[in-house]
């Protein structure tokens, strides 16, 4: 199954993402076993994997991340959005796209 890029939406920003390299993943992975594990917040998780996935594509917006006007909402949806990517989270229906292939019950 191969993923679509997607875009990344926070706050009047948006930015398209393509599915995460190898590297990427294991770039992310151990921020979300570092944030699960320890008191620090889920909004500087969700930045530190924004900026792995944003690096690859758009360098320039990881300079300026933190001064975006967004939510811990929107934070999150975009978050959700680059684990999806990296094969985190389930994809959305119609997700793959693999010719023939149907998505799982």
């Amino acid at each position: 199954m191969r993923m679509k890029a997607e875009i990344v939406r926070l706050g009047a920003h948006e930015w398209l993402v393509r599915p995460l390299t190898i590297s990427q993943v294991q770039s992310i992975e151990p921020v979300l076993l570092e944030s699960g594990a320890t008191s620090r917040g889920n909004v500087a998780a969700a930045l530190s994997i924004l900026r792995v996935a944003l690096l690859r594509d758009h360098p320039g917006a990881v300079e300026s991340l933190e001064e975006i006007e967004a939510g811990a909402s929107e934070i999150s949806l975009a978050m959700a959005t680059v684990l999806r990517l990296g094969g985190f989270l389930p994809l959305p229906p119609g997700g793959s796209d693999a010719p023939g292939e149907a998505e799982a019950g």
